[in-house]
């Protein structure tokens, strides 16, 4: 793994964020928990960012009807966005991250640092912890994904069921009703998948370490 220490946000920073994100990105398997992908969904509803931060760049984000969060973004000096880079909501980018050519983040989001995000990639109420790369033309929404996931090209993950009700998530050996009608996925630290992967709503990527190319994951693996 990469020297994540250098690519952390920092206390000043950790505690501005909600305390189970906060967890996520200091703890080693995060990801135990098998509600911990709803658990990140609604603490982030709960992100509150400052005015102002040392070493950040402000961006002021528009106003969306078809995402009506209100916010701004906050990007560590350090990272680099390319031309056509869109932000929608209160939205947080660590260091040393590269955002591609005509990515779009809706927040409310958080990449820590090292993190790189394709051209074309649409990422939208998520964690990203340090080193995640998501290659071009992918979309990943509400989720979290661990640190060093490298997702291949054109990854997609689901993030309604079909009857569109609520989405539910598997816990205990029992299906639990989330509530929520949009969840997408949890992939633990050092995952990777091939290109066109195509995960389900609320599925867990905790035991595969490598993901085939083309591959539909239906069940938690």
């Amino acid at each position: 793994m990469k020297g994540h220490r250098q690519l952390q946000l920092g206390r000043e920073v950790l505690d501005l964020l909600p305390d189970v994100v906060r967890a996520c990105l200091t703890e080693s398997s995060w990801w135990r928990d098998e509600l911990q992908g709803l658990h990140v969904m609604r603490a982030l509803d709960q992100l509150s960012l400052p005015e102002r931060l040392p070493g950040y760049h402000r961006i002021e984000t528009p106003h969306s009807r078809q995402w009506p969060r209100p916010g701004h973004a906050l990007v560590h000096e350090s990272s680099i966005l390319h031309p056509g880079v869109n932000f929608f909501g209160p939205i947080l980018i660590g260091p040393n991250c590269e955002l591609g050519p005509n990515t779009t983040i809706y927040g409310p989001t958080v990449v820590e640092g090292g993190s790189y995000l394709g051209p074309g990639a649409e990422i939208r109420r998520c964690l990203l912890l340090a080193g995640a790369e998501v290659a071009h033309t992918s979309y990943v929404g509400h989720s979290v994904l661990g640190r060093d996931v490298r997702l291949g090209a054109f990854f997609c993950v689901a993030v309604r069921n079909l009857a569109r009700g609520t989405v539910h998530l598997m816990s205990g050996g029992e299906l639990a009703d989330t509530g929520e009608v949009t969840i997408g996925c949890v992939i633990a630290d050092g995952t990777q998948t091939g290109v066109r992967t195509t995960v389900m709503p609320g599925r867990r990527i905790v035991g595969t370490p490598v993901v085939p190319p083309n591959a539909v994951v239906m069940k938690n693996c």
